[in-house]
């Protein structure tokens, strides 16, 4: 057996460890007595959004996956999960296998006055019995903290995430398997220290650097650190409606295989608050940037924007500038009621790296969250609940419903994205939508990724989940979607539709097996395969 990479080895070793060196201390009060079971003995932050006694149920306190209330939490896990499959490499002509998987893995929360933090973590060995690929080591960590060094004034962000990604938009994109080959381990680290503070009144300073670094398990692919560092002042006295903020902010996104991108830029905004829940913001300043050409470029920007929050279900904010590449935007929508949450994002903008699939799980995590957000304000219980709510689903926590591809240098890309979800006491139904245009920008360089052949390149997609609890321990989930990916120059179109079935349940007070079934087609001019699998799984946590 031999390591995808010996840095995608160490570098996640070394954050987890330092997050539990950072927990210690706590880590005996970690292991706590469960709340009560009736979910009118929980406090508020515990019930579900639409009361006790009516909507969606929160998880029960008496659930071993649910979230324990302590500002210390430590959570190991082992997990074993053996597939068989009709197709390994999702291929044409693929070959039969049976891969066993042994994923020791810990979650890792902390809740204090100083560090307040959130870390899920698991190692994936897996072994191929007919050797359709090599034995391989993977990871998976999902990781995000804020340390307050100084009382009010110093912080530190700590952010890291390691998953497989798809390289291509036309390769294969199914399934968390190494055996296709158009999935790489990809790792992605921020640190991101700033002092912030406030002089006299309402006149308050930050000043913050930053720093991430992305990292691709394939040469087929750049490696891309980006370094920004922002300095603002602005002025919001109490109870005036007119404010102001002058920002500077520089980034310097340097690609391994290609050339370093400066964008600077100095911006000014002038607000108004005409209601009590609205906010309003024009925009204006200079920026100059060498990523259109070689030669330092100057331009304009100027803008507008909005945030209204009529209540505490609704808000929407909008923003949109002029920039050097033409318009750039960032739209988000979103409403509650007790038992649904819909949300709805637009952003145009250049992409490095990851770019947002850096900021959270997975969009069905985002939709959850903001499910949860009314009732619990502490973003790391309210992680908890989330968490639970999506294994009590069937889902892995980190499942990505739409994932976009890998790229060499910037890209502009407008990404759209509709979803809802319906929480009941038993059942759970959620729906996403997405539509993607990413383009490569005028004077970039091509670099040996999609955009070799293609100008612009176009993502369509669609999934529906519909989750129910049979018992107090027992869900099955069911899954169907399709997405449509296509190149506008080269032709080149592939369509993939999966179909999932699983079924969960406990089998003791913190271990569950399950249970799934998957089919996958896949058609159009480049991806042409059909796949049948089915997986078992046992998970116990300590």
């Amino acid at each position: 057996m031999y390591l995808l990479h010996e840095g995608l080895t160490r570098i996640p070793a070394v954050g987890c460890a330092a997050w539990v060196l950072a927990a210690a201390p706590g880590l005996a009060l970690a292991q706590i007595p469960d709340v009560g079971a009736d979910p009118l003995s929980r406090p508020p932050s515990m019930q579900s959004p639409a009361g006790a006694g009516a909507g969606a149920s929160a998880p029960s306190a008496s659930d071993p996956l649910a979230p324990r209330e302590s500002s210390r939490w430590f959570e190991p896990r082992i997990g074993v999960q053996h597939t068989i499959t009709n197709n390994s490499r999702l291929v044409s002509n693929g070959s039969s296998d049976q891969m066993t998987e042994v994923m020791p893995g810990f979650r890792l929360a902390r809740d204090t006055a100083r560090l307040k933090g959130f870390v899920d973590y698991t190692l994936r060995a897996v072994n191929y019995a007919r050797d359709t690929s090599p034995d391989k080591i993977w990871h998976n960590l999902y990781a995000q903290g804020t340390v307050e060094a100084v009382e009010d004034h110093v912080f530190v962000d700590l952010d890291g995430r390691a998953t497989l990604q798809p390289v291509s938009a036309f390769g294969p994109s199914v399934g968390a398997s190494t055996a296709n080959t158009n999935m790489t381990q990809t790792t992605s680290f921020r640190i991101s220290p700033y002092i912030k503070g406030e002089i006299d009144n309402g006149l308050a300073y930050e000043a913050r650097y930053g720093m991430t670094d992305t990292r691709y398990d394939t040469a087929a692919r750049s490696n891309v650190t980006v370094h920004d560092w922002l300095l603002q002042l602005g002025r919001r006295p109490s109870g005036q409606l007119v404010s102001w903020r002058v920002e500077a902010t520089q980034q310097n996104a340097d690609y391994d295989n290609g050339r370093t991108i400066d964008t600077t830029a100095v911006r000014g905004r002038l607000g108004y608050m005409p209601l009590s829940d609205l906010h309003l913001v024009a925009i204006a300043g200079r920026e100059h940037t060498n990523q259109l050409s070689p030669v330092r470029e100057y331009s304009n920007i100027y803008g507008f924007g909005f945030d209204w929050r009529p209540s505490e279900r609704t808000n929407i904010s909008f923003e949109r500038e002029k920039r050097y590449f033409g318009e750039s935007h960032n739209a988000v929508l979103q409403y509650r009621t007790g038992r649904t949450v819909w949300r709805y994002t637009d952003r145009k903008s250049i992409v490095n790296g990851l770019g947002d699939q850096f900021g959270s799980p997975s969009s069905l995590y985002d939709l959850l969250d903001g499910f949860y957000m009314r009732t619990e304000p502490n973003a790391i219980r309210r992680m908890q609940l989330v968490q639970a709510e999506i294994e009590r689903m069937g889902l892995p926590a980190d499942m990505q419903v739409f994932q976009d591809f890998l790229t060499s240098s910037s890209k502009l890309q407008r990404a759209q994205n509709l979803s809802f979800a319906l929480l009941g006491r038993r059942s759970t139904l959620t729906f996403s939508l997405m539509r993607s245009d990413s383009r490569l920008l005028q004077g970039a360089f091509s670099l040996g990724d999609d955009f070799n052949n293609d100008s612009k390149i176009r993502q369509r997609g669609w999934n529906i989940s519909v989750g129910h609890r049979l018992t107090s321990s027992s869900s099955v989930m069911a899954s169907f979607g399709e997405t449509r990916n296509s190149g506008v120059d080269s032709g080149l179109e592939t369509r993939t539709r999966p179909f999932i079935f699983s079924w969960t349940t406990l089998i003791a007070p913190r271990t569950n097996i399950g249970l799934q079934l998957r089919r996958v087609l896949s058609d159009g001019n480049v991806s042409r395969y059909g796949e049948s699998a089915i997986m078992g799984s046992i998970t116990h946590r300590f």
